[in-house]
Formats: C-alpha cells, structure tokens, sequence
C-alpha cells in the first residue's frame, strides 16, 4: 500500500497544479489591454508564468515573490523575481514589500494591478510597522504556541503596511484584480496571504482574544497597535480562486478509485493538534472487507515542546506510526501539497503497521522523538519521509488513509 499511497498523493498534487486555471482567469478577465502584475506566495512561479503565457508584452511591470529555491531557475524579461523566507519573513521579505509598495504607488487611474497570491505570502511579503526583530519574534511565538492561521494572520494585518488591504490600498486609484490559490480552508479572503488585497474584517473582540491567548507577554504598546483597526480605499476589480483544497480530495478520490479502492471523503477543515488528529482519525476507521482509502484534507498544527525537527504532517505520520504498531492491512499518509513541512525539505510521511517496529530496530524510539518533535529524523532512519520537491501549488494538507481487507 505505500506505493498506492505515494501515486494517489502525486495524482491529486498534479491535479492542484495553479497553471491551468490561472491561465484560464487571465484570459477571461484580460481580453486585452495591460497589466502589472504581482505573484507572491509558494506558487508564485507557476502563476506568474500563466500570466506570461496570456498577456505577453502587456505586462507593464512585473514582481515575482517566492520562497527560497521555489523559483526553480525561472527567468522572464517581464518579472521580477526575489526570493524569501518562509514561515518567518527576513530581510529579502521587507525587500520584496517594499517593491510592491514602490510599484503600487506609482499606479495611476488608468492601471490595473493583477494580483496572483499563493499560500506563504504572509511571511514572503511583510514590512511591517514595527522593528523587523519583534515582527519576527510576534510571528514565531505565534507558530510555536499553535495558533491557527486565521489567529496568526490577524496578528500581521494589525502590523503589517502591506496586508488587510494595504498594498491594494497603496494602488488606489488603480483597479485591483486578485486571482488566489487557496490555502485557507474557509477560503476567507481576508486572511490568504493575510488579505494583502482585501480590508481586514477581524472584530476588535477577536483581536483582544488572540492576543491574550498567545501574546500575553508583549509589549503594552505593541498590543495597542493591534488593536487599532485601519480603514483604506480600495478600487476592487473582483477576486477569483485558482485552487483550493477540494481540487487536491476530488483528485485524490478519483485516482483511488481507478486503482480499485471504494473511496470515502471525510473531513476537509482537519485542524487541531497533529498527533492527536492521527490517533483521531485512524480509530474512526472501520474494519471492513476490501480495498478502501479514507481522505482527509486541511492543516493541524504542532506544538513545539521539544527540540527537533520535523512538521505536521511528519508528527502525523510518527503518530500513526506508534498507533498502527503490529496492525495488517492498514496505512497511514500525510502530505503538504507545496512539497514542504515545517522547516524541512520534506513533505510528510507514510506509516503502516511495520513502521514502529523497524524505528526500533534502527536504535529509535518512536516515543521519544515524538516528545521531541523529532518526527523528520524517526521517519528519515526508515525511509518513510515523503520528498516531492517544490510542487508549484500550495492548497492545504491531505492525509489518506488505505485499508485492504482490514
């Protein structure tokens, strides 16, 4: 089954692929006339180059945005391109934001500004109102005290010059077309890339609730400027999704199918904690006679106690890994469709029944690594990490489970 799983996930990342419908929007919204155009975010590559591939010469100015190594060598006498750091800005982030800003300003009424956003822009593009250290610092305490996306996003808009509505904001009086790839389960406008093109909605009450769950220990000045809600013109030219997590299930279910299982969608806004959200899900699954594969979709977080490395879906799998312990004809997989999890080059892991028993024989304790978010190392000893490379699309996480004759 580890090999039906890895071809189930790579046909439902295929399927995920932003080109082809980011060409086909391009095309529709810009029968003619021109553009400038900004691609930020993990998919930014494939996005800007559907936008190439339309308008050609009629892009006026171009800003490619991406994460380091996801440009993949790609060069366009109409782009731009940086590079920065994800899921914590750096120096090149500020770099890149104030590019865009630069450019945003120098539009006019007669301009359009067409804006192609992809999961990871809200660290990729940031310039914020506060020193680059505390941004940073805000950010990270953030992740590491599992606050959701829409908690930490919130966060960045209150302190960012480029989102909730910013950097559309900066544009004004020129119109703004955005065309998103969706990383957001909820598909919430505002808070892709922390909603660079689109006004922060979030409630005051929410705020104040966020920062006292996980920001108790910052700066009372620093709280105040959260709290301050910011109001910006904004000449809105419509925003259309390229992508989100029901192409990467739908796909996913399809490919199962043609390999013989009796496919069952569940939940697709899995959050919570990753290695308890494995346990979850692996006792919901029923014995049942047959092939069948289970598909989840969505984001869980992690948080750190420990000192390792690995990211969620990797503790998902060293989770499942300690639960399937001496079970037959049942497998576990989770996979980030951008290719990555947390801070390494992988993109999730596969259990199954065997996987707990051959961490010990290599000298690993699945237990101890698990307390020490040391997932990418427990799962590396037994050739179990999933490495796709960047993939060119960001659309949430998916988690399969496949059962035969369990």
């Amino acid at each position: 089954m580890k090999k039906e799983a890895f071809e189930i996930v790579n046909a439902a990342i295929k399927a995920a692929d932003p080109y082809i419908n980011t060409k086909r929007l391009v095309s529709e919204l810009f029968p003619k006339g021109t553009a400038t155009v900004m691609s930020i975010g993990k998919a930014a590559v494939p996005m800007a180059k559907a936008a190439e591939d339309v308008l050609g010469d009629r892009i006026k100015t171009g800003l490619l945005v991406t994460k380091y190594a996801h440009s993949e060598g790609y060069n366009s006498p109409y782009y731009e391109i940086i590079e920065s750091a994800h899921p914590v800005s750096d120096e090149n982030s500020i770099k890149a934001a104030r590019r865009g800003l630069e450019i945003a300003n120098s539009l006019t009424v007669d301009d359009t500004l067409l804006v192609l956003l992809s999961g990871g822009g809200s660290a990729l593009f940031e310039d914020s109102i506060i020193s680059p250290v505390l941004q940073r610092d805000i950010t990270s305490k953030l992740l590491s005290r599992c606050a959701s996306i829409r908690e930490i996003n919130a966060v960045r808009k209150r302190l960012s010059l480029v989102k909730g509505g910013a950097l559309a904001a900066a544009a004004y009086p020129a119109k703004v077309i955005t065309v998103a790839l969706s990383d957001v389960l909820s598909n919430d406008k505002s808070v892709i890339a922390s909603g660079i093109t689109f006004p922060d909605g979030e409630s005051q009450e929410f705020l104040r609730e966020t920062v006292n769950k996980y920001l108790s220990d910052i700066p009372e000045e620093i709280k105040n400027l959260i709290y301050k809600k910011r109001e910006f013109r904004i000449n809105d030219g419509g925003y259309y999704f390229a992508g989100d997590i029901n192409i990467l299930c739908d796909a996913a279910g399809e490919k199962a199918e043609e390999m013989g299982f009796t496919v069952h969608h569940r939940e697709r806004d899995l959050s919570g904690e990753a290695k308890d959200e494995a346990v979850r899900l692996l006792r919901s699954i029923p014995h049942e006679k047959g092939k069948h594969c289970y598909i989840f979709g969505g984001e869980t977080v992690v948080t750190l106690k420990g000192k390792g490395k690995g990211g969620r879906n990797q503790e998902m799998a060293l989770s499942a890994a300690i639960e399937l312990r001496g079970k037959k004809g049942i497998s576990f997989i989770s996979v980030g469709s951008d290719g990555t999890d947390g801070p390494t080059d992988d993109a999730g892991g596969f259990s199954d029944g065997t996987t707990y028993d051959m961490m010990c024989k290599v000298s690993v304790s699945p237990e101890k690594e698990l307390a020490d978010n040391n997932s990418n190392y427990a799962l590396m000893k037994v050739n179990s990490l999933v490495t796709t490379g960047p993939t060119g699309t960001n659309v949430n996480d998916i988690t399969l489970i496949l059962t035969d004759n369990y």
